[in-house]
Order: structure tokens, then C-alpha cells, then sequence
């Protein structure tokens, strides 16, 4: 159950891409590479910077709380569920404001 945030937040992720872009491919593409990617990149960057813990994939991974190991020093379960709901609003109401707008204008 824990290891499913990442699939829903990359597939909430993607429905923006697409939605602000109207471009299916692009989202499914970098969706796609950011989902193999994404974990480690942000490995590589929180081992210099602890703001690593803002970027979505610090948090997507909830079984690093079950383990007791966080990616950055002082994240915490609580911490990493607050910023994973700010991410799927904002995912959210963006994808939601571009496709009104355009649906609307058209």
C-alpha cells in the first residue's frame, strides 16, 4: 500500500503534464522517465542538499519510515504526507485552472 503514492502521484503528475501541455506522448514519456529516474536523482541531490526533502521523490517512498531510514536527516512520516497532498493540489488545481481555461476559450 505504501509503495502505490508513487504510482498515483506520477500518474497525477502526468494528467497535469498533460492537461498544461495538450501534448499525451510528452506526458506519458517524462512520466515515465521520471518514475525509474526521479528516486535517483533526488538520492544524488540530498547527499549535498538537505532542501532535498522538498522535492516530490524524497517523499513518494513511505517504506524508508518502516525502515528508519530517511532519505534526508530529519524527515519524517507526517512531514512527507503534508507535501505529498500540497504536490497533488497544486498538480490538481493547475491542471484543473489550464484545462478550464482553455476548454472555455475554445
Amino acid at each position: 500500500m505504501l509503495s502505490s503514492i508513487d504510482v498515483i502521484m506520477v500518474s497525477t503528475m502526468a494528467f497535469m503534464i498533460s492537461a498544461v501541455f495538450r501534448n499525451s506522448s510528452l506526458a506519458t514519456g517524462l512520466s515515465i522517465f521520471l518514475l525509474f529516474m526521479g528516486g535517483t536523482i533526488t538520492a544524488i541531490i540530498a547527499t549535498k542538499y538537505s532542501l532535498a526533502k522538498y522535492i516530490l521523490f524524497a517523499n513518494t517512498d513511505l517504506t524508508q519510515y518502516m525502515d528508519g531510514a530517511p532519505l534526508v536527516e530529519g524527515m519524517t512520516a507526517g512531514f512527507s504526507i503534508i507535501m505529498l497532498l500540497i504536490y497533488f493540489g497544486v498538480f490538481q488545481l493547475l491542471a484543473f485552472l489550464v484545462f478550464t481555461r482553455r476548454d472555455i476559450a475554445a
